[in-house]
Order: structure tokens, then C-alpha cells, then sequence
């Protein structure tokens, strides 16, 4: 008799079994999909944020430094502001002056002996025509090299010591704390003795007058959002930018009789003896402040700085 054959149930996954590991297996991809999206807009915004964090320090810091040396080893009847604006200028095309329709507000004007901020106290002096070697206070030589420029002030008077153009460095000894320079003035007019102990070596850039001026304003960022400005920094020399992600800048004065000032007049910009300055900076409306991606960020820095008008300050 022949045995009926036992026929094996097949083994293998119905099309119901495949479609609902595909639905799991998608949702599982378009969620690591979407956690790797999240992760990466967060990094993307994070180190912009960064970025606007930085430049915000640099920006403010840059005028506090500039604030506080106003006014320092000028002429008296110079005043260490000169521009005091309500609305901090914006050069809405580039151009360098606040002139046209666009744009709004005015330069932030300051005056001060070095825009460069460099400076070193005399110990002693010796002159053997041309050059006149002056030993200054230990390491304060170190910001000066040859190659730069010069101009000795008396604090006591604000008299100019080194007449003429600026003095050319021909020298630095690190050892002798010496900054040795060419009397370029003219004829070589220079007198040995006239400097003394307490003058004040001053590192200027070539060409730039004394005192020297420099202006700050705003200026639209190229191929960026909307409120997204670089912050101009111009002397005698020519115009660098600061910091970018700058969205506003606002400066307060406060007055030698106590009261506060957001535009102060012509008359009495001698009387500014402090500026509290509130600056904010944000990330770039096209990138990651957009609002489908994580919108935009703003960060803001506020300080007071004093005027050191004068030695000792």
C-alpha cells in the first residue's frame, strides 16, 4: 500500500507579516532620520550662537577700550568726544559716509593720543643726533618695534616733545628696555634733555595726526539677513570692521552734574564723563534664525565706562 505523502506547512512571512515590518521599519528611519535633522540644527545653531557671542565681546570690548582712552594725552582744549549720537549711524550702502537717504544716524566720534593704544613711560633719555634712545618702564617697550611711529606727550602740560611728523623707530632692546627713534622733525629740531622721567611714549601709524580721531558706526553685513551689521572702526589710517552679527548699538551719556543724555549737545560734549553702552547681536535670519529652522537668537552686552580724560584716572 503506498503511504500518503505528509505535505510540511511552508515556512515565510505572509505580505501582511512584510507590510507591517516596512510601516515599523519606516517610522524607525524617519525617526533617526528626524533625531539626526534635530541634532544637526541644533549644532548648526549652536555654533552660531557662538559666533554671535564672540563678536558681540569683541564689539563691546573694542569700545570700551577706545571710551576709556579717550581723551587721554590730548591737548586741553580738545574734547575726548566729539560725536555723541542719539541713534548709532548705519551706512545702509557701504559707502563709507552717512550722507544719504538711507541712512540713519550719525557717526560715534572720539578723540585720543594713540588709536593704536600703545604707550610706554620714560626713565631716561639719551640723544645722539639723529636718534634720540629713551628707557621706559620694564616690558612697556614690548609694544613697540622698528619700523613704527612715535610721539612723546608731558602729561603734566600735553606738550608735544617730539615736533614735527612722527618719529620713526629704528630700535627696540628688550634687554635695556629701550625704544631708540629718528628725530624726524624739522631740520632735526630735537633737543637732547627735553624729554625727561614720566614723559609718555605714544605709538602712532604713519600719517595719522595728533590727537588722533576715530569713528564708529554700522553697516548692513553683505549677503546676510535683515538687522545683521558689521561694526566699522575707522582712524586717520582707514576703516577696519570690528565684529559682525551686530543688531544694535545704544549709547547712553552720563553728564558731569549727575543726569543722563542720549544726545547731548555740541556745547556741552566736554561735560561727558561716562557712557553706558547696551549693545545686541543675533544670528543670521537667512541661516539658522530662520523660522523654520531655529529661529533667530538674540544676545545683548551692557556696561559703563568711565572717560579717563586725564593721567591718573
Amino acid at each position: 500500500m503506498c503511504r500518503p505523502l505528509c505535505l510540511q506547512k511552508p515556512k515565510g512571512f505572509t505580505l501582511i507579516e512584510v507590510l507591517v515590518v516596512m510601516v515599523i521599519m519606516g517610522l524607525v528611519v524617519i525617526a533617526a532620520m528626524g533625531l539626526f535633522i534635530d541634532n544637526k540644527k541644533t549644532s548648526a545653531t549652536t555654533e552660531e550662537v557662538v559666533d554671535v557671542q564672540q563678536n558681540l565681546r569683541i564689539a563691546l570690548e573694542t569700545l570700551v577700550s577706545d571710551i576709556r582712552m579717550a581723551g587721554f594725552l590730548i591737548p586741553a582744549d580738545e574734547n575726548p568726544i566729539t560725536g555723541a549720537p542719539n541713534i548709532f549711524g548705519i551706512d545702509a550702502n557701504r559707502d563709507g559716509d552717512l550722507d544719504d537717504t538711507d541712512d540713519v544716524g550719525n557717526f560715534f566720534t572720539l578723540q585720543t593720543s594713540s588709536s593704536l593704544r600703545a604707550y610706554a613711560r620714560v626713565v631716561d633719555e639719551a640723544f645722539s643726533t639723529p636718534t634720540v634712545t629713551l628707557e621706559v618702564e620694564d616690558v612697556m617697550e614690548d609694544a613697540f618695534a622698528s619700523g613704527q611711529w612715535i610721539k612723546v606727550i608731558r602729561p603734566s602740560t600735553l606738550e608735544d616733545l617730539s615736533p614735527g611728523e612722527n618719529w620713526a623707530v629704528t630700535a627696540v632692546d628688550s634687554g635695556a628696555n629701550t625704544i631708540s627713534a629718528t628725530d624726524t622733525g624739522a631740520g632735526g629740531s630735537y633737543v637732547s634733555g627735553a624729554i625727561q622721567a614720566g614723559d609718555m611714549v605714544v605709538r602712532k601709524q604713519n600719517g595719522e595726526a595728533y590727537p588722533a580721531v576715530v569713528n564708529y558706526w554700522l553697516r548692513p553685513t553683505q549677503n546676510a539677513g535683515t538687522n545683521n551689521f558689521e561694526l566699522v572702526r575707522q582712524d586717520d589710517v582707514g576703516a577696519s570692521v570690528v565684529a559682525n552679527f551686530i543688531s544694535a548699538i545704544d549709547l547712553t551719556y552720563l553728564m558731569e552734574d549727575g543726569t543722563e543724555s542720549n544726545a547731548p549737545a555740541v556745547a556741552n560734549l566736554d561735560q561727558i564723563k561716562a557712557i553706558r553702552i547696551v549693545a545686541s547681536a543675533q544670528t543670521d535670519n537667512t541661516k539658522t534664525g530662520l523660522d523654520a529652522y531655529s529661529g533667530t537668537k538674540t544676545r545683548t552686552l551692557r556696561t559703563v565706562v568711565k572717560i579717563r580724560n586725564v593721567m591718573g584716572d
